[in-house]
Order: structure tokens, then sequence, then C-alpha cells
């Protein structure tokens, strides 16, 4: 369909995919060396301040918000109807918690691992959205999305292919001892609960006033946290104030570009033009923090990238077998050139 590639909402896209990848070297210039509640707060702070700039202009713009009574029954249970203000403000703080906690986990993840190694990790969230969305939704799965799942796992345990000759279930036990890649693999999880809530709220209200909404409920939250923890907040203001802004204020930029980019374009090109963001992190990570065993990640990452697009996108089986095999031969093709001089197991963590 012609309107699914609306100039317009490609570029929204692509938007959204650099802003995420910004904002995420952003927030580790922050939390690396500093405390990581104090850190948190910060970028949430100035998150919500960016949601709220946002619905300003959107009001003074002529949309005034609106409110839907569209929350439907309550977590799916036959005949349990509640008011629409108590279903939005009980699935509003569901959310909240449970991003905050994934956040936590986020912030923690890139801040004792190199964000090229996993930060592809996040890779997973469709993967378990095929769990979820049947769970919740009843949503069935398809032979199509096996074979992108399938990728996915065989990108992250490429990832750390050189354990490989330790034993079979090495590379599997890595993913365990780097617990950034573990943290990492748990974000994806509950982003799989939390997304399917953050629709219906949207559904009840609209994008603007949900962000905004869900970014004033994080700032409450980390607040209060903030204060609980004594966490000293000024240390981290005083000492990277750029990066502290910016990745607070790309947080928000990334997710106003992707929900207005639905306007224009399909969801699945809005979700994969942002995955894609994956491997520019990685030479990100390379660029900026120096990270090291750089053509490995990228390699892998590659491969759990094409298994996104083929859980995504509308292909048939056959045309996801082709893309897989191709993925697979020239991941082989790739660590064979890339292959490394010296006989030797590179350990990780």
């Amino acid at each position: 369909m012609a309107e699914n590639l609306s100039p317009v909402g490609l570029l929204m896209a692509g938007c959204t995919s650099i802003s995420n990848v910004v904002k995420d070297i952003s927030a580790k210039k922050v939390v690396d060396d500093h405390e990581l509640f104090a850190s948190t707060f910060w970028i949430r702070f100035f998150a919500a301040l960016a949601f709220l700039a946002a619905l300003g202009w959107r009001v003074m713009s002529g949309n005034a918000p609106h409110f839907r009574n569209d929350g439907g029954e309550f977590f799916g249970v036959d005949g349990l109807l509640l008011g629409p203000w108590p279903t939005y403000l009980i699935y509003l703080t569901i959310e909240v918690l449970l991003v905050a906690g994934s956040t936590l986990l986020y912030f923690r993840a890139i801040q004792i691992t190199p964000i090229s190694l996993c930060m592809p990790y996040i890779s997973f969230t469709p993967v378990f959205l095929i769990v979820t969305g049947w769970y919740v939704n009843g949503e069935g799965t398809s032979l199509e999305k096996g074979v992108g799942v399938l990728l996915i796992v065989v990108g992250s345990l490429a990832m750390h292919r050189l354990l490989f000759s330790k034993g079979w279930l090495e590379p599997i036990k890595a993913i365990w001892r780097e617990r950034g890649c573990f943290y990492m693999l748990v974000v994806a999880f509950v982003n799989a609960i939390s997304n399917p809530i953050d629709a219906r709220l949207v559904r009840m209200t609209d994008a603007f006033v949900q962000a905004t909404a869900f970014g004033l409920g994080m700032c409450a939250f980390f607040t209060v946290l903030l204060i609980a923890r004594k966490a000293d907040a000024g240390k981290v203001i005083r000492s990277v104030p750029f990066w502290v802004v910016l990745a607070g204020v790309l947080e928000a930029v990334a997710l106003i570009f992707q929900l207005s980019s639905h306007n224009y374009i399909a969801v699945v090109y809005t979700i994969s033009i942002k995955r894609a963001g994956i491997i520019l992190v990685i030479l990100l990570g390379w660029m900026v923090f120096k990270e090291k065993n750089i053509s490995d990640k990228l390699i892998a990452a590659s491969v759990m990238l094409v298994g996104v697009l083929i859980i995504y996108l509308p292909i048939s089986l056959m045309q996801a077998l082709i893309i897989a095999a191709l993925a697979i031969v020239g991941m082989l093709l790739a660590f064979y050139l890339t292959r490394e001089k010296k006989e030797k197991v590179v350990e990780v963590g």
C-alpha cells in the first residue's frame, strides 16, 4: 500500500531509531561511574519535562486532550467492568511499576556490561511477545515467526561463539555469567508484558496524553525512590548535565516520533527501522567507549535483527526459510573471514 511508504512516516521512524540509539549512548555516559538511582531519576525527570512540553504544544495547537471509556473488560475477565478512570489508573500504575523495574535493570545492564554486548538482547522482546500475546490476547503464532525466533536464538549464542570450544553449553552459561546480558533479557520480557498494557492505555486517551501520564508517573516513582535511598542527585547533575538532559529529552523524543509515525506508515515498518538501531549502538559502543571484539557482535546482532524482521514482516514460510538460510550462511562466511589468527578462547565476564 502506498500509504505505508509515506516519506514522512519513514522519516519519523528513522528519527525514532536514531533518537533511541543516541539516548542509549547518553544514558551510558550518565550511569557510568554514577549512582544508579540518582542517574535514573534525572533521566526520567527531563523526559517528563519533554513530554509535558509536547503535550502543551499540542494543546496550544488546538488539539485538546480527550478520554474514552475504551478499557473493555478488566484484564479480559468476563463481566469485570470498572469505571473509565479506575480502569485507566490501575493499568497506568501497573505499567509504571513494571517499566520502573525494567528501567533499573536496563541502566544497570549498560552500566556493568559493554553496551555492544548487552544491547542486542533487547531483540528478544518480540520472542516473548509471541508468548504474552497468546496468553493475554489469545493471539496465535505461526511457523514463520518460529523461524524468526530461531534466528534470534542463534544470533544470541553466536555472540559468544568462541566459547563453543570449551563446551556446547558454554555460550548459554555466558549469558548468565555476563549479568548485563541476563538483565537485558529480563527487560525484554517485561517489555513484552508492558507493551500490550500501553497499547490499551493509548486507546483510552491518545499518544500524547498517555506519554505524559506515563512520564509523570515514572518521575514520581523515582523521586520517591531517590528520597528513600538518600542518593546524591546533585552529584550527577553537576558532573554530566549535558548527557543527563540529552538522555531524558531523547527518550521522550523517540517515543513521540514512534507513536506519531503510526499515523503514516504501518507499525511493522516503524518497529523494524527502530530495531535496526541495534547495529548503530554496537558501532557507537566501539567508537565512543572503545569496546572490543566488535566484529563478532556486529555479525551476531545482524542475524538477530534478521530474526526480528522475519517476526514482524508479512512473509510466507518459504520466504522466511530462504531469508534465514541466507542469514546463517552469511554469518558463517563472515565469521570465517574475520576469524582470529590466534587459537584462544575469549573468556566472558
